[in-house]
């Protein structure tokens, strides 16, 4: 392989590390958020590191022909450390907006949600029956008055 073909899957595999630390700290601030039992986080580890393998064969596939050498590895390692040092706090800083953001969102959507169907739904259900339950008390009413219970026989 020619020099520039090493120097651009090296560059590749530099962006591809940045990327593998990237989706790491979004897990990372995901698992923080929402706090999921041990067997969640069982899973949603393995599939991390499922969908890192994937990036990373999918980069050296398109990078070298798949070739595995020592300065892909270097690469790699050294994309995730510049990512780590320089920009991993000002992502997680904006990870953990969004997701506040997201979350504040769909609170609102909810209450907008409860305000324009819910409870108009509910105030529309009342009036509907309102008049049944007149009837039914009515008539309960009258059942009782004109067949009352018998009396307990006390001896």
């Amino acid at each position: 392989m020619e020099l520039t073909g090493q120097v651009m899957t090296f560059v590749i595999t530099i962006m591809t590390g940045m990327l593998l630390g990237v989706l790491f700290d979004c897990y990372r601030v995901l698992r923080g958020t929402f706090s999921p039992k041990r067997l969640v986080t069982w899973f949603t580890d393995l599939l991390y590191w499922l969908v890192a393998t994937a990036i990373v064969f999918i980069a050296l596939v398109f990078s070298n022909w798949g070739e595995l050498r020592f300065y892909v590895f270097i690469g790699i390692l050294s994309g995730l450390g510049v990512y780590y040092n320089w920009l991993s706090l000002y992502a997680i800083r904006l990870f953990s907006k969004t997701i506040k953001l997201i979350i504040a969102g769909l609170s609102l959507l909810k209450k907008i949600f409860i305000g324009a169907f819910l409870k108009p739904g509910r105030y529309c259900m009342r009036l509907v029956s309102r008049p049944f339950m007149f009837v039914g008390h009515k008539a309960t009413t009258w059942y009782r008055t004109r067949w009352p219970k018998p009396p307990d026989d006390e001896k």
